[in-house]
């Protein structure tokens, strides 16, 4: 929509908008653009009009005064017939200058050359003269040419004027890359350096700190350079044609060949590779390339270390012409430093207040709880974010003064319009009624700075922000009553297992409060017979402390055969499915915080288990595209009947009955890094009668709900018993023994018209 426009200009028209919803207007008009202006356009623009007693406060106030603020805003927005004019007038002037963009100061001299609208007679209101603010914008043709922008600066933003109107944030502890810079661009050859690292490790900001050190006379070699920062993007967006794309980029190129002053910044350099390049063109790379030989042109590339080496490093004529410096990623104490140096900024930008302890509880929980991004930038995220939080749930606090704002404003208009019409007992009324709401927001103002208007930042606001970007529930402190009601809830839930439970209660306490230093996931291995309660445990426990959503259950059964470790990983390079991202790892990847369940892990493939040892081992795995997955925040429950099939003698030797049989199958070197082993007790009659009655319970309820009841004989209570073969089976067939055999009888009687049924046996033959 705004192609024609510079990206400042751009920022402007885009950003009208937002002025016109703060103030709950109905329409888009030129007051809009001048106020988006005073906020948005370029520092010497605002200068200029700050001379002339023109500033965004005080225009906006003029505006609020005379049409005041509406009632609710729009969700669609229109441009006034007068606002359509100013861009008219701008476009036309633009193409009479042979002016390629429209900058800035095109768009307030079209304010001004249309001469009325609401903006026009604000201005005139504050007595501006206008014909004196045009002459001061206005530049002739003859005299513009003389300080016509070059092309490249019409494309991008240039860094060292930014740097000197103090738009840039500081950069922290980067001197060595930055000298590192310095001594590539000074060469006399092959002086175009390449910054290469992971995103988020601080490429722009490096060169941003070069930006400032030029502004401020530290780079002899470098005195009075332009870093201009252009995209690609930017230079291909409107050539629509064959040969646009190409002759815009030799335009350009002559400029940076001619001028010897500029520094073009490429940031996504990598992009160069098949830019522009349609059906029977050249791409970008393959132009800037005899430039680049010829030494007469400086360029600054960044780009990632991966698309260095899928782009620019298989073109050997490319690759040579760039000297790579490596940026990493920096250190905890760094990133410390970096945020405390920030904090200033952020916290006048959203007024609260950032304390150092704050600071340091956000890297620490950048680094433990964000590991797919990188240093600085996810710590910068967290600031910018927790902030944004604490000042946006101040806006009920200042809803306050608005309301009674709006309403002096309506009141003086009131005021105004019955002096006019002679009313002046109304007036009068009006006036006390003026007099009665000034004085309220001083009443206000003097409440609010006795409760402090800057909020602080909280450890409990970071946290928020945290779980919520990461879904991770952040636990600290020494209180385990939530987990002995999962405890609780449990023992309720699962019959005759009261040690492994207890068991499972003291592992508990070390994940949620324990002392970890290390990145390794928790495991536990369930041992015992079929049917004890192993899975129904682990599905009730994942359920209780985190949630159904976040657990995983793996049937590794299915897991027998090499080839099927491509389900958990993803499929090799060049094979079907490698561009899917259906594995089980990736949703692992997204959850993060979760409970996985192998099922009989016995019965895998001796390739999955080595798989799992190195989880076990390390807390990380890669994925067959190079995803690092992190088991970090994970439990991984493993199931087992290995041994199950030896005779145990007593109940105190569970652990030596079984030891043999696992270290057999699983090997030391896995079992020792298992956290917890718990054993299952087998299912005796006295825990199989508890089981039967407690479901016998839950059918009673469903039918209860219809008039029904129903009891049971003795005999038919054996019966049941005695088909679920408890003895092989454990709890297994309860329920299909329950459902074949009780239900089917139940229904028989509910047909025939019974309401209070009595069971006495049941068939003992196996269906």
């Amino acid at each position: 929509m705004f192609s024609k426009y510079e990206e400042q200009a751009k920022k402007v028209l885009v950003n009208m908008k937002q002025e016109m919803i703060g103030l709950k207007h109905p329409y888009i008009g030129s007051e809009h653009l001048l106020l988006s202006l005073l906020k948005y356009g370029e520092k010497s623009i605002k200068d200029k009009l700050k001379n002339h007693g023109i500033t965004y406060d005080i225009f906006k106030n003029e505006l609020i005064k005379i049409v005041g603020i509406g009632k609710e805003s729009n969700d669609f927005y229109l441009y006034t017939p007068l606002l359509r004019n100013i861009l008219e007038t701008v476009n036309y002037n633009v193409e009479e200058n042979n002016k390629e963009y429209a900058t800035c100061e095109d768009l307030l001299l079209g304010i001004l050359e249309e001469g009325e609208g609401v903006a026009i007679r604000i201005m005139l209101g504050m007595n501006i003269n206008i014909d004196d603010l045009y002459e001061d914008f206005y530049v002739s043709p003859l005299k513009k040419s003389s300080k016509e922008k070059l092309l490249v600066e019409s494309y991008g933003v240039d860094l060292t004027l930014r740097a000197k109107e103090g738009e840039l944030d500081p950069v922290v502890d980067r001197d060595d890359e930055i000298k590192r810079l310095i001594e590539i661009l000074s060469r006399r050859t092959k002086n175009n350096p390449i910054l290469i690292g992971e995103a988020g490790v601080g490429k722009t900001a490096v060169v941003e700190g070069l930006a400032k050190l030029i502004v401020e006379n530290k780079v002899p070699t470098l005195k009075n350079k332009k870093i201009i920062s252009v995209s690609m993007a930017n230079l291909v967006a409107g050539t629509k044609y064959r040969g646009e794309f190409e002759e815009r980029l030799g335009k350009i190129i002559n400029e940076l060949e001619n001028t010897n002053e500029i520094i073009l910044f490429i940031d996504e350099i990598h992009t160069l590779v098949g830019a522009g390049g349609a059906e029977g063109a050249i791409d970008a790379s393959n132009i800037l390339k005899p430039a680049l030989a010829r030494g007469k042109i400086k360029i600054i590339g960044a780009t990632t270390t991966d698309e260095y080496k899928e782009f620019i490093e298989k073109d050997k004529a490319l690759d040579r012409r760039f000297q790579k410096i490596e940026i990493k990623e920096p250190s905890i104490k760094t990133t410390i430093n970096i945020l405390n140096k920030l904090t200033s900024i952020y916290e006048k930008y959203h007024n609260v207040k950032i304390s150092n302890d704050i600071v340091e509880k956000i890297v620490y929980y950048s680094e433990k709880y964000i590991y797919d991004r990188k240093f600085p930038d996810k710590a910068i995220d967290i600031l910018d974010e927790v902030c944004s939080k604490v000042s946006t749930s101040n806006t009920k606090k200042y809803k306050e003064y608005e309301n009674i704002n709006n309403e002096l404003n309506i009141t003086k208009n009131l005021k105004n319009t019955s002096i006019v019409n002679n009313k002046f007992s109304d007036a009068f009324l009006y006036k006390q009624k003026e007099m009665m709401l000034e004085s309220k927001p001083n009443e206000l103002e003097l409440k609010n700075i006795n409760k402090s208007y800057l909020k602080t930042v909280t450890l409990k606001d970071v946290k928020e922000v945290v779980e919520q970007k990461t879904k991770i529930p952040i636990y600290e402190g020494n209180k385990t009553s939530s987990i002995k009601n999962i405890i609780t809830l449990l023992n309720k839930k699962i019959i005759g297992q009261d040690d492994a439970i207890n068991s499972l209660y003291e592992i508990t306490k070390k994940i949620r409060y324990g002392y970890k230093n290390n990145n390794l996931p928790y495991s536990i291995l369930f041992v015992g017979k079929s049917g004890v309660g192993k899975t129904h445990l682990a599905k009730e426990y994942a359920n209780l402390l985190y949630g159904k959503d976040n657990f995983i259950r793996l049937d590794m059964s299915e897991y027998k055969e090499a080839h099927s470790i491509s389900k958990l990983i993803g499929s090799p390079a060049g094979y079907v499915g490698y561009n899917d991202n259906k594995n089980i790892f990736e949703e692992i990847r997204n959850k993060p915080y979760s409970v996985i369940l192998l099922d009989e892990i016995e019965k895998c493939s001796s390739n999955i288990l080595d798989l799992f040892l190195q989880i076990l081992d390390e807390g990380k795995v890669k994925d067959s595209k190079g995803n690092i997955i992190r088991f970090d925040n994970t439990i991984i429950i493993m199931t087992s009947n290995v041994g199950s099939d030896q005779k145990h003698v007593g109940f105190n030797h569970k652990e030596n009955d079984y030891s043999f049989s696992l270290k057999s199958y699983f090997g030391i070197p896995f079992l020792n890094r298992i956290n917890k082993t718990i054993y299952f007790n087998s299912i005796t009659e006295e825990v199989i009668d508890k089981i039967i009655n407690k479901e016998l319970n839950n059918i009673r309820e469903f039918y209860k709900e219809k008039n029904i009841k129903f009891t049971l004989s003795k005999k038919a209570f054996d019966d049941i018993k005695n088909l679920c073969e408890y003895e092989i089976y454990g709890a297994r067939k309860v329920k299909k023994v329950i459902n074949d055999y009780l239900e089917s009888k139940l229904i028989d009687k509910i047909i025939e018209g019974n309401n209070n049924i009595k069971i006495m046996s049941l068939k003992t033959e196996v269906r």
